[in-house]
């Protein structure tokens, strides 16, 4: 049921980065996180805790990939409430919420990239590295100034981060399912 709810949980947070991007134009160039502070940031935030449950639930026989799976959980909710709750946070941190946003997004990304190098077998590794792959071509790509179909610049980060958050969703629907 974990692996199941894991897979669901994915899915969820595809599905409201998506909704976001389609229904707030601005977004679509912007990181998820700006969707922490968008009109519908309670549907990203209500994603964050149920991925962050289903982390958790998920790798309790695996103790290494647990821990990874506990502190990308933990740094996930924590990049949720930096901006959701940003007054608070400026506050707390003497102005500093962005900055703290942003460690909190970094462990995140590095908990989950060790929770997939520790949980790799056979075809996942591909996965993994197109996980990597792919955002630093996209970050490399549209590092040099880009427009979409509707003439906006297209930012490199905001690019580079959507596919890493993809590849590691897929990466984690895809272990969920083998399990």
């Amino acid at each position: 049921m974990t692996h199941a709810f894991l897979a669901l949980a994915c899915l969820a947070l595809l599905l409201v980065i998506a909704a976001q991007d389609w229904l707030v134009p601005a977004l679509r160039n912007s990181t998820i996180s700006a969707g922490l502070t968008g009109p519908y940031h309670w549907w990203l935030d209500g994603t964050y805790l149920v991925l962050a449950v289903a982390l958790v639930g998920s790798f309790t026989a695996h103790p290494l990939m647990e821990l990874l799976a506990v502190i990308s959980a933990i740094a996930l909710l924590l990049v949720a409430s930096t901006n959701t709750f940003w007054r608070w946070w400026d506050r707390e941190t003497l102005g500093n919420h962005s900055l703290w946003h942003s460690r909190f997004t970094i462990a995140v990304f590095a908990a989950a990239l060790f929770l997939q190098l520790s949980g790799d077998h056979g075809w996942l590794w591909g996965l993994t590295v197109l996980t990597v792959a792919l955002p630093a071509g996209a970050y490399g790509y549209f590092h040099l100034e880009r427009t979409d179909i509707e003439g906006m610049v297209v930012a490199a980060s905001p690019a580079a981060e959507k596919l890493f958050v993809l590849g590691l969703c897929v990466w984690l629907v895809a272990w969920a399912l083998s399990g």
